[in-house]
């Protein structure tokens, strides 16, 4: 833990801007004063090479895939191969002027609308991945707070070796007890009431890479009737639960947008199929078209998908394009998956 919080600190900028950079207020309401604009409003994801129509927030971008556009605010480099299409990035877009800036270790970028931030820390065994997760949630929690965007609405996860076993515990249950205690120093023993959507996978080596979206407005989280919330799981999965909502429901000022939480073939808080992927991928399609209000079918905007195997990709692919048509944007990349009996993923925007 030591040697982390020595290079953490060498990240802390001498002078962080908040004085400049803080959230401007929130622009009133129409019928407030009907001689003010609207607010800016807003958030987007579009796949690059498709070019980005509003002022961008956040690029990530992964090996084989698209490279950030030029001026990005804020460039997230995942360490996770694409494995089909034309090279892609993913780009969030928002509304209205755009500031960037650093607090702590965390690089941002916001909007009126969305914060958008990253940080990556060395991770090498067990105890220092935990360490580290424990560390980058007390700054992303804290870098929300302090530029007045208080409410994640989105995290991602990159955990190198995720199921390594590191002295006798597997490395994904390092990552959620770190992650489960930052968030219970935090917003205090209760704080499942203000999880939101997340992905946690796997790379094959590097630093453990956290990257997320917040809003000065809470949004609403959503569980899955079929399944155990996963920070109800019971201790067979580990010394903390996973800390997570299966999706969030952004505010109106970011979009009113579907973020689904990186979803699997997960029955109760069971793995099911084990061994095949394409009854899987039907599981989890099944899982995420349950997340949507109303029961209404979701609108995809756009997926991603994490596949364990490349060699399994074209039955994946093919699956897919049957359940959900050949049009709809998704990116395919390359990760292990939080159980070993897992063999897919799938996480998007509705």
């Amino acid at each position: 833990m030591a040697s982390l919080i020595t290079i953490f600190a060498s990240l802390q900028p001498n002078d962080d801007g908040l004085a400049a950079a803080r959230r401007p207020p929130l622009a009133a309401p129409a019928d407030a004063d009907a001689g003010r604009a609207t607010p800016a409003r807003g958030l987007r994801l579009s796949l690059a090479p498709a070019a980005a129509t509003q002022p961008l927030v956040a690029a990530v971008v992964h090996p084989g895939g698209a490279e950030a556009p030029a001026g990005a605010p804020l460039v997230v480099r995942v360490p996770l191969p694409q494995l089909a299409g034309a090279p892609s990035a993913e780009l969030w877009q928002t509304s209205g002027e755009v500031r960037t800036g650093v607090h702590g270790g965390v690089r941002w970028s916001s909007s009126e609308a969305v914060l958008a931030g990253a940080l990556e820390l060395p991770a090498a065994d067990g105890a220092a991945l935990e360490a580290a997760t424990c560390i980058a949630y007390r700054e992303v929690l804290a870098t929300c707070a302090a530029l007045g965007y208080p409410h994640l609405l989105r995290v991602w996860n990159v955990v190198p070796a995720i199921n390594r076993l590191d002295e006798g515990l597997e490395r994904y249950r390092s990552f959620c007890r770190g992650r489960a205690e930052a968030f219970e120093g935090h917003h205090g023993p209760l704080f499942q009431s203000r999880l939101c959507a997340s992905s946690a996978v796997g790379s094959a080596a590097g630093d453990l890479v956290v990257w997320f979206l917040a809003s000065a407005q809470r949004g609403t989280p959503r569980e899955n009737p079929r399944q155990v919330s996963a920070y109800a799981y019971p201790p067979c999965y580990g010394p903390r639960s996973p800390s997570f909502a299966r999706a969030t429901r952004c505010p109106a000022a970011a979009g009113d947008w579907l973020l689904l939480s990186g979803t699997a073939s997960i029955v109760g808080h069971r793995s099911v199929h084990p061994g095949d992927v394409r009854r899987q991928l039907d599981e989890t399609l099944d899982n995420l078209a349950l997340l949507a209000p109303g029961g209404e079918p979701p609108q995809y905007q756009a997926l991603k998908v994490y596949v364990r195997h490349p060699e399994d990709l074209p039955a994946v692919r093919a699956r897919l394009e049957e359940r959900l048509g050949s049009a709809l944007p998704v990116l395919y990349l390359q990760a292990d998956i939080c159980r070993e009996e897992l063999l897919l993923e799938i996480e998007g925007l509705a």
